[in-house]
């Protein structure tokens, strides 16, 4: 025997499991966008942006321009699909543009 006990478990799966019972991968996924926001949109768009903030898979977007706000509307579908590929995985599925 090595002298582990059963009981022991990769870090990953317990981080993952306190994640989970927790609910903190919502939290952790509006925060990696947040990060990212400039990567996603560009300096122009992340430059305007004046709120984001994520709330049940829906991205509520601020915008301090009104023209870039009405250029973003009508971009939705495009926006939504970026962030998808960006982080390889469905963890937007609509966008709030306000």
């Amino acid at each position: 025997m090595d002298g582990k006990s059963n009981k022991e478990k990769p870090i990953g799966s317990v981080i993952e499991a306190m994640m989970k019972r927790y609910r903190l991968q919502p939290k952790m996924t509006e925060m990696d966008i947040i990060n990212r926001w400039e990567e996603i949109v560009g300096h122009l768009v992340y430059k305007h942006t004046s709120e984001l903030k994520m709330l049940n898979k829906t991205l509520y977007v601020k915008f301090d321009n009104a023209p870039l706000k009405n250029e973003m509307f009508l971009q939705k579908d495009l926006l939504l699909k970026r962030i998808n590929e960006t982080f390889q995985s469905p963890v937007i599925e609509k966008i709030f543009i306000g």
